[in-house]
Formats: C-alpha cells, structure tokens, sequence
C-alpha cells in the first residue's frame, strides 16, 4: 500500500473525554458480578490492568444480555443491540501517547492521527476494538469480484460484504446499449459503485455521501490505485446531489439503505432509513435529473420478508411518479449465501431474500 497523508478534516471519529472523573476505577481480579452491579446503578467503569482482563469482561456482558435478550426475530434483536449498547457504552479505557494503557493491547496508528495534541484521553472499550476493526479492514483491504483493484474502506464507512447486488449492477452495465458520457453515485460508501462504472468504460464518475468518512475513503483509493487517472473519480461530501448534474447521456445509482428504523451510527446509514427518505431521494432525482437521464436503483427485499413493513419505498415512490420517470428495466435474483444448516432468524429470511434491480429514465 503506497504511503497515504494522515486523516484530517471533518472526519467521524470516536467521541472521548479528556478525563476519568466520575468513573469507577477497576483492576483486573474485580469480580465481573460486582463490576456489573456498578453498571446497573449507573456509574462509568475505567478498565485497567490488561487487555485480557477487559477483553473477557466485555465477552461476559455479550453473555449475560444474550440471556437476558435471546434474539428470535428483528424486533428482539434491536431489543438485545438496546440493551448491550446501554452496558457496553459505559466502558472505558486510558489512551496515552496513542496507546490504549492495557498491557497487551493493540497498537492502532489512527490513536495517534485521530486526536493530534490529545496526550492523554478516554474513549469506550467498543470504540477501541471497533476502531481496531475497521483498521485491519483498511489496511488489508477487500478484493471485490466486479473490479481489478482491492478496495479499502476507512473507519465508519459502509462497504458491501456480499456481492449479489454488484455482479446484479455489473451484469446490466454491460448489456445495456446505452453509452453514457458521465455519472453519479449517490450514496457511495466504499465507492464501490463508482469503481464498477469507470471499469465499464464511464469515464467521469461524480460520488457523493453525507459521511465525510466515505469521502476520505473513496479519495485514498483512488490516491493509492494506478487506475484512476486525474479526476476521473470526483467524491463530494453532500446529501443525494453534489455539483455534478446529470444529462440525457449520463446515468444515476443509488444503493439506498433497506430497512426502515433509526441508524445510531455512521455504519448503520448503509442499512436504515428513517421516515421522508424516499420522498426526499425521488424528489431529488425529479428537480435535479434532465430530461433522459437513466437512474437506476439497487434495492433488498429484507424488511418485506422479515415483515417489518409492508411497504415497498422503490415501488410506492415509482408509482407515485409515474409522471416523471418511464421504468425500462427491472431484474432481481435471490441473495446469493452458502449452503448453510443454520435455523436462525436471519438464516430464514436470507432464503427468501432477493436483491433488485430498477432502471428508469427522467421524462
């Protein structure tokens, strides 16, 4: 991996705090029971000792919620993710010099490039093991099927760990007759998306998203491939439309989130949507699309069939627009898992879950 600059800007990084006052210290030996108990009445709890020591209390927590919340289905499964958020949220360790001060822990460089001129600071357990996460995702990087370069999503941003939608996309791009001069990518997470279209010859591709983080993201890749020459691929910070306003010969994709509920962080913006999100998109891609314009749309059935809503927003958006977009290409395919004996929940729906595809033109 070439040599990438620090992140910087306004960028989605933990929340910490510049002190321990008003939590309760604990060392390694501390009865989990008694520490569980200084959670219940409210208290902050600073983790010390060892990685070890807080590694296996935070597993003993996941242990006694997933007792206490056995997930069988949607509904008891954002109940269990409540409740181990409210305990999880209140753990806390020291960060000196950029080192997590837990003998044995990992050493993670965004310490260090996330809080310049923070010698000392606290963040959450979960923050911590997240940010160590997502920075082996970064440096190894996903090699997707559907592009010829490895992608490497940054800290809080969304990329696809299944493919299905993607081969769906690629698959009509390059059927499809139509050449287009330019296009956008709205919602690009990863870039994914993006990647995919300038590989099937578009060669001025515009990305936007809310989450600076995706930005970050989509321009180091692009920095670090030898693929990508100049501009070819623009990233904007920006809700749905940036500066690029696509014509007749361009094309729209969107990859909206599928599930309606509440996403509590810059992650979960890649799944949920909240009320007014469809309307707003359509309106978007009516006001801002000229005439021509060929949008296309990557969709899941999920909520459908786990049977969180009844509603399908792709659908009741296109029919309540007919006035303004002609469809002229629809596909769909079951959700491409492996074989699998598992009975849970999740298991059930992902056998009757299909990934769609819509294709309309602005009129």
């Amino acid at each position: 991996m070439k040599n990438q600059p620090p992140p910087h800007g306004n960028l989605i990084k933990p929340v910490v705090r510049n002190t321990a006052a008003g939590m309760k210290e604990v060392i390694p030996g501390t009865p989990f029971k008694k520490m569980m108990f200084l959670l219940n009445n409210g208290y902050d709890i600073h983790l010390t000792g060892t990685y070890g020591f807080a590694l296996s209390f935070y597993s003993w927590i996941k242990q006694q919620v997933r007792k206490k919340v056995p997930v069988r289905d949607y509904l008891s499964s954002r109940k269990h993710r409540a409740m181990l958020h409210a305990s999880l949220s209140k753990l806390w360790i020291g960060v000196h010099d950029g080192k997590a001060c837990l003998d044995k822990a990992p050493v993670n460089q965004w310490l260090n490039d996330f809080y310049p001129g923070m010698s000392v600071l606290y963040m959450t357990f979960p923050d911590y093991l997240g940010l160590n996460g997502a920075r082996q995702w970064y440096e190894k990087g996903i090699r997707y099927p559907v592009i010829n370069h490895t992608v490497h999503p940054f800290y809080g941003v969304y990329f696809p760990t299944r493919f299905g939608h993607l081969h769906l996309f690629d698959r009509w791009l390059a059927g499809t007759d139509k050449t287009f001069a330019g296009a956008l990518d709205i919602g690009a997470g990863c870039g994914i998306l993006s990647f995919i279209m300038y590989k099937r010859g578009i060669g001025k591709v515009a990305a936007t998203d809310i989450n600076p983080n995706a930005i970050y993201s989509i321009r180091m890749d692009v920095q670090r491939s030898d693929i990508y020459p100049g501009h070819s691929i623009l990233a904007e910070q920006g809700s749905f439309f940036g500066q690029f306003l696509p014509g007749a010969d361009d094309l729209v994709v969107c990859n909206p989130p599928w599930i309606p509920g509440k996403a509590e962080t810059a992650l979960d913006g890649g799944c949920y949507y909240q009320a007014g999100f469809f309307d707003r998109l359509f309106d978007e891609l009516r006001d801002k699309c000229l005439p021509g314009t060929t949008i296309c749309i990557l969709f899941s059935d999920f909520a459908q069939v786990a049977g969180i809503t009844g509603e399908h927003p792709v659908e009741d958006m296109l029919a309540a627009h007919r006035s303004d977009f002609t469809m002229i290409a629809y596909d769909r395919q079951k959700v491409e898992e492996k074989a699998t004996r598992s009975r849970s929940w999740v298991q059930q729906i992902r056998n009757n879950e299909h990934t769609e595809l819509f294709v309309f033109t602005k009129k």
